[in-house]
């Protein structure tokens, strides 16, 4: 199947905080507080490439970011009567190489933000707690490979989404989808490689 291929740099216009979920052991007598403070930094997307320990964005939940902006714009799909872009870019994109570095921050110099936290996790639902989350300074960079697998994903419509994505929703921790200001990020440059076959009109 041919897929158009974009090769995208983003760059963080604010903070970007993550909250991966790990299974760190407790220590014998450990309480919660300090069980946190101890393994906070186990809650960001941290893998090894090439023996080298790095920071990356995990592909699905940029993916999920691109989906919520395009069902944010209420864009309608011209031709296609009320139906919107979101479940092009749901499943109509992918990115195949795993998930997307950041090529400028070590992850061994990051910094924890300490804030008050639901203790269940559910916005509103009572006692409140302090829960320390990674950091990754404004500046965050990540260039990268987006597989558009529907043709009819244009890259004027994809540079829109991403734009969106990127002032509107957001990625990581309090985000601006969320009520948050973390994780804003605007679209630094974008090569496009158009791979749609062309549709040549029939011969009476």
């Amino acid at each position: 199947m041919k897929a158009s291929v974009a090769t995208i740099t983003l760059v963080g216009m604010a903070p970007m905080s993550q909250s991966r979920q790990h299974h760190e052991p407790k220590l014998e007598g450990e309480t919660h507080d300090a069980y946190d403070s101890r393994t906070w930094l186990s809650k960001a997307h941290i893998e090894e490439r090439a023996g080298k320990r790095v920071l990356t964005i995990p592909a699905n939940g940029f993916r999920q970011c691109l989906a919520d902006a395009a069902k944010y714009s209420k864009r309608q799909i011209p031709g296609q009567g009320k139906a919107t872009w979101t479940a092009k870019f749901a499943a109509g994109i992918a990115l195949l190489g795993g998930n997307p570095v950041i090529n400028n921050v070590d992850p061994n110099a990051l910094q924890s933000i300490t804030i008050p936290a639901n203790a269940d996790g559910q916005r509103g639902s009572g006692k409140r707690v302090a829960r320390r989350f990674p950091v990754i300074p404004i500046g965050w960079s990540s260039t990268f490979e987006v597989h558009v697998l529907d043709p009819i994903i244009t890259k004027d419509i994809f540079v829109e989404m991403i734009e969106l994505a990127g002032m509107f929703i957001g990625m990581g921790q309090f985000r601006p989808a969320n009520l948050g200001t973390n994780g804003r990020f605007m679209l630094d440059k974008i090569d496009w490689i158009d791979n749609r076959a062309l549709v040549f009109p029939r011969v009476a």
